[in-house]
């Protein structure tokens, strides 16, 4: 673990006057980008959960100066070449997975450090993660169907706009730090709210699940108001025309379901673990070739869309072989992990998932 940790930091933590960032941008395919707030998410949770306090508070230190004026993460920050941090117009707006694991982290750091540290003050955690949790709820969970918003820039004026304001993303689905916002509030008010998205998402992902005879959650999912009811995204919703399948926003997702299961054992969640574990694991289901997940999954087929892996949907789908007991089939995983090409994006998942597997008590 601890060689897998510093591998992960040498190969992304960088240092900038705002404080530290975690680099997304090796390919070049964003332009002079060099974070994003998902990354960032990724990086104050595994800093906290590795216990590396220093980094914890530079990479907080980074977000407090990115914040927008909703207190919420800003997207997209980018560098020109020699020059200061500065973010786009394009760039100002939230994306909710960054903020929700940022919160989380302020949440793990409350409880590890009341105390504080030389940065920051006995109760400073807490008092970010506080102001953080506000803004989540109110700009990026959705006032009526309680599931989590796209970013903080959805809005139902058009006709367009409604169909974004009323569609949710599955890589948003990150069970248990709503679980963990509901212990962490005082109010009783404020818990039966964070409780009311737990409901919401697990109703969601049931829903969806139940379907399709693979039980796989896309990348996007739709409310149908007529029928009441959330459905896989039809053809492209906001990224292109895998929306409605397994991509690269869903391929998170038995990672994030298996975790708040193995958190809290709640057993709604168990029928569509298992309806998982049988499409991508399962030898009588042998179109997804594990260990080697495909990047891209046909959710009505269980068929591959494309000839290639990815660490971020091999650790997500070995993690679930973990928390459902398939230590055989989890060695696979983790052997083909290593030898799997590297990239922020299936690093970052890959050595989150290990810091959250020996650290599941923190977040009950």
């Amino acid at each position: 673990m601890e060689a897998k940790y510093i591998a992960w930091r040498n190969a992304y933590i960088r240092s900038s006057p705002e404080g530290l960032y975690c680099f997304y941008n090796a390919s070049g395919d964003n332009g002079d980008a060099v974070t994003c707030s998902e990354a960032h998410g990724y990086a104050m949770l595994i800093s906290i959960l590795h216990r590396n306090l220093q980094d914890f508070d530079a990479l907080l230190r980074f977000f407090l100066h990115f914040r927008n004026e909703k207190g919420l993460m800003k997207w997209q920050v980018r560098q020109k070449k020699h020059h200061a941090l500065y973010v786009a117009e394009d760039g100002q707006t939230s994306a909710t997975d960054g903020d929700i694991d940022i919160a989380a982290a302020l949440i793990l750091a409350s409880r590890l450090f009341p105390q504080g540290s030389p940065a920051y003050p006995a109760g400073a955690y807490r008092h970010e993660a506080q102001a953080l949790l506000s803004a989540i709820y109110r700009y990026e969970i959705h006032p009526d169907l309680r599931t989590p918003l796209l970013g903080d820039w959805c809005n139902s004026d058009g006709d367009d706009n409604v169909r974004l304001y009323n569609a949710t993303r599955s890589s948003d689905f990150i069970l248990s730090a709503f679980h963990l916002f509901e212990q962490f509030v005082d109010d009783a008010g404020q818990k039966q709210a964070w409780r009311s998205v737990v409901d919401a998402v697990v109703g969601a992902t049931v829903s969806v699940s139940s379907q399709s005879e693979t039980g796989l959650v896309p990348d996007f999912l739709e409310y149908n108001a007529q029928e009441r009811t959330w459905k896989p995204a039809w053809g492209k919703l906001l990224e292109g025309e895998y929306d409605g399948h397994v991509s690269w926003n869903a391929c998170r997702t038995p990672w994030r379901l298996a975790h708040y299961y193995a958190v809290t054992q709640d057993a709604r969640l168990r029928p569509v673990l298992d309806k998982m574990y049988k499409s991508l694991v399962s030898p009588d289901h042998r179109e997804c070739d594990f260990p080697q997940t495909p990047a891209g999954i046909d959710i009505w087929s269980g068929k591959p869309l494309v000839d290639y892996s990815d660490k971020a949907f091999i650790a997500p789908t070995s993690y679930l072989c973990y928390v459902l007991g398939d230590s055989a089939s989890h060695k696979q995983g983790v052997d083909a992990l290593a030898a799997a090409k590297d990239s922020y994006f299936g690093d970052s998942i890959d050595v989150l998932i290990a810091e959250q597997a020996v650290n599941a008590e923190l977040f009950r």
